[in-house]
């Protein structure tokens, strides 16, 4: 009997060690296949060698292989308004003539042209035309000497390679570049078959300081306000891609934070970064853009309207509101639903949309006395008064467009539970330039409309009076006085 476990342990033992070299071995072969391929030594041996090989001196005028541009630039003081109701001064670049703006006017030309670019300092300071990104023009073309009030500059460069480049000044950069002096140069490809998109659009990112005052002795900036080629939404104009379409986006970032923009319902393809193309393009939805960088992204229209916002939170909103700052819209085909059928009320993804609150009923059926959302004042109202109710319940003003007399009284009864406000105007906008505003900003701490509470306003002027809510900013409605 001992015999027989002596022999069957050895079965057993033989049997696991065949089983364990069995997984070994499989082990080993998994190993091998799951090794990941060596490197692509040849393609990154010929980037090095292409590198080190390539002219990076100065390219001089006999390099021109095309006509010769001339450019005119000056400077200017203006006011502006970046979001609604909110106005700034800026110092922006402007071709002679023509209204200065921030960004300045595009220097667009031909690879292989020669660019002169004349600069008039016509502002009360020191300035530069600093050439951003273009490689190979000369040490004395820089823009690092300072223009004087009343001088000018003359700048010239071949260019050389197709891309996306930018102007700016380099003179107190902190200062003059939150002040607006910045540009886009774009030099086109001299193949025209490179040219694989049909229209071609700029998004010129930056951040900027309502508060911020040019005169201090020390400049000292905190954003509140972002933008896209000068304006915050809802200010920033759409941008329009046929279904089907393929165009070119120019992404530059000329401010001092990096953004991170994503595409919603699509993709875009990133065929050049810096000026340089791309050896393998870039398929994604979010596009990481440091400062003074450029980005070259293809993107193909298609059915519907998506939103192209910046994902770091903070820069979608207006002074602190949302929603505002970097985001606009692509804009495709008519939208379509699940089933390929023409969408019907389909929403626009603009963050500004909203929902009617449900039609009320007689007060005393709606908003009963022992309810919290009930007002002793304006629930209890004659049949015959002047005074026009607007109820402010289930996130919605429920009289989305009221036309009244002047003279005319209006209040608003909070019926939701948390609080809300009646401010007139559009979301970030200056809160001293209101017509009205039940939360007075203006005066420190906003103060929100808890549940049943009430707030007027008698209208003394004819005018539309567009409100929101400050706190809810998706819910509009507006005041018609005739």
């Amino acid at each position: 009997m001992n015999l027989d476990r002596t022999q069957q342990r050895l079965r057993t033992v033989t049997l696991a060690l065949t089983a364990t070299a069995a997984v070994a071995l499989t082990a080993g072969i998994v190993a091998v296949a799951a090794r990941p391929a060596a490197p692509d030594t040849t393609a990154r041996a010929s980037a090095v060698t292409a590198y080190e090989t390539a002219d990076n001196n100065t390219a001089t005028v006999r390099e021109a292989t095309g006509r010769t541009r001339e450019f005119t630039l000056e400077v200017h003081r203006i006011m502006t308004e970046i979001a609604p109701g909110v106005k700034v001064e800026q110092w922006a670049y402007g071709f002679p003539g023509q209204q200065p703006s921030v960004p300045g006017p595009t220097i667009q030309v031909t690879q292989g042209e020669r660019v002169i670019i004349h600069f008039r300092n016509t502002h009360d300071q020191p300035h530069t035309v600093h050439l951003h990104g273009i490689a190979r023009l000369a040490q004395n073309m820089d823009g690092l000497t300072d223009v004087m009030p009343g001088d000018e500059a003359t700048y010239e460069f071949v260019a050389t390679d197709a891309g996306t480049f930018a102007y700016h000044c380099h003179y107190q950069t902190y200062l003059h570049a939150d002040m607006g002096m910045y540009g886009v140069i774009v030099v086109e490809p001299r193949d025209q078959e490179a040219k694989v998109w049909k229209e071609e659009h700029a998004m010129v990112l930056d951040e900027w300081d309502s508060r911020q005052n040019p005169a201090a002795p020390v400049h000292h900036s905190e954003p509140n306000y972002f933008l896209i080629n000068g304006k915050s939404f809802p200010l920033i104009p759409d941008i329009t891609i046929a279904q089907g379409r393929t165009d070119l986006i120019r992404v530059a970032n000329m401010g001092e934070e990096v953004h991170s923009l994503h595409l919603h319902g699509n993709t875009f393809l990133e065929i050049a970064r810096n000026g340089v193309d791309l050896p393998q393009p870039v398929r994604g939805d979010t596009l990481v853009i440091a400062p003074g960088e450029r980005a070259d992204i293809l993107v193909k229209g298609r059915d519907g309207s998506f939103p192209f916002h910046d994902h770091i939170v903070k820069d979608v909103t207006n002074g602190g509101i949302y929603p505002g700052g970097i985001h606009l819209m692509i804009n495709g085909g008519p939208a379509l639903d699940s089933y390929g059928q023409l969408a019907k009320g389909a929403s626009v993804h603009s963050h500004m949309t909203t929902s009617a609150a449900p039609a009320s009923g007689e007060a005393g059926e709606k908003y009963p006395d022992d309810s919290p959302a009930h007002n002793h004042v304006y629930d209890h109202l004659p049949k015959d008064t002047k005074v026009q109710v607007v109820d402010i319940d289930h996130f919605a003003f429920d009289r989305k467009e009221l036309h009244v007399k002047v003279g005319t009284k209006v209040a608003w009864v909070n019926r939701d539970a948390v609080g809300h406000s009646v401010t007139a105007g559009l979301p970030g906008g200056d809160p001293k330039t209101r017509a009205f505003d039940s939360s007075n900003e203006s005066g420190g701490t906003p103060v929100m409309l808890k549940q049943g509470e009430a707030w007027t306003y008698t209208f003394t002027k004819k005018g539309t009076y567009t409100y929101y809510c400050l706190p809810h900013t998706n819910m509009t409605a507006k005041v018609v006085v005739e």
